[in-house]
């Protein structure tokens, strides 16, 4: 066969350097982000210990907590844009150990705040996807129910069970449910957009937004369940992961 004409010659190798700059630039922002990263872990442990010191003047400590609530969001950033420029290659994975995985990294929050934990573990098979991508999105989903729902009353149930999305590709669905105060109707429609937050100013307003973007690499999909679902209080996150990545 001959050669394809010079025009569409040069599209394909633009689109070729347009993907691979794209790849580098990823790399790059990450390698950046990793060191930012390791700077600010030793400015967090010295504002710790400043904090913890005796003779602190009131206003001085009052001011270095501001620091440190700030440096961790500053912290929430780099962690999610890591998330969304991770390379990974999908393999066999259970959904059941990546949720007791994020659960053991939260529990410390989970006993502090009291919250009750109920699996409803019906799916047991196991799903080729992208473990670290699957995790971010599990934490995102975790670390906002923990957040909202109310000490010593919280709850959250978190069910996985085989089922069939839209376009009837088979795979599991893993429901996030809390009895935190809900998202008020007026927001529902924006929960996914970028630095939107609900928490005045706490958070990031990126976990939600990077679980939607990282659920829909994996081919799957993210919704924030209502009253049409049953869902008469809290807040119910729905996910959808196919059992492979074709």
């Amino acid at each position: 066969m001959g050669q394809p004409p010079y025009n569409q010659q040069r599209e394909n190798m633009n689109g070729n350097m347009n993907v691979d700059a794209l790849a580098e630039l990823g790399l790059f922002s990450a390698g950046i982000l990793h060191e930012v990263k390791n700077s600010l872990q030793s400015v967090g442990n010295a504002l710790f210990l400043l904090e913890n010191e005796r003779d602190l003047a009131p206003k001085v400590r009052q001011e270095v907590a501001i620091a440190r609530r700030e440096l961790s969001r500053a912290f929430d950033v780099s962690a999610q844009t890591l998330a969304l420029v991770r390379q990974e290659s999908p393999i066999a994975m259970s959904v059941n150990d990546v949720v007791d995985e994020v659960l053991e990294r939260y529990a410390g929050k989970i006993a502090y705040k009291h919250v009750a934990i109920e699996r409803q573990y019906k799916f047991t098979g196991s799903i080729l996807s992208n473990p670290g991508a699957v995790r971010q999105v599990f934490a995102n989903i975790v670390l906002n129910a923990l957040e909202s729902a109310p000490r010593n009353k919280g709850k959250l149930v978190i069910r996985t069970s085989a089922c069939c999305n839209s376009k009837a590709a088979s795979g599991v669905q893993i429901d996030f449910a809390d009895n935190g105060p809900g998202i008020p109707d007026e927001d529902r429609a924006r929960v996914f957009e970028p630095l939107f937050s609900t928490k005045n100013g706490k958070g990031s307003g990126l976990g939600l937004w990077v679980a939607h973007r990282l659920v829909l690499r994996q081919n799957g999909g993210l919704r924030l369940l209502g009253k049409s679902e049953g869902i008469q209080s809290g807040a119910c996150f729905s996910v959808f992961l196919p059992l492979t990545l074709n």
